[in-house]
């Protein structure tokens, strides 16, 4: 069973937490490969990666299986967050 991906509060830029059009890409832990999430519970649609927020800067639901290296980026795609 999958469990949901709660995020921290991201200034992505402008003052605006979240920001229209910010993304989260999800990676296996300690590479650059990346790793699949999930719009449903069992874990069985995955979801596009990145992860694009909406136009009022919400991201859908998010499920995960495992551990994972999350990547915040601004819509111009600056890294905000997430390993180096």
């Amino acid at each position: 069973m999958a469990s949901r991906f709660t995020s921290p509060l991201f200034d992505v830029g402008s003052g605006i937490k979240p920001a229209s059009g910010a993304l989260l890409y999800f990676y296996e832990v300690g590479t650059v490969n990346p790793k699949d999430t999930y719009t449903d519970e069992a874990a069985t649609i995955p979801s596009a990666n990145p992860v694009v927020a909406d136009s009022t800067g919400v991201f859908a639901a998010i499920w995960l299986v495992g551990a994972y290296d999350v990547v915040l980026k601004d819509k111009n795609l600056v890294q905000q967050w997430g390993p180096e």
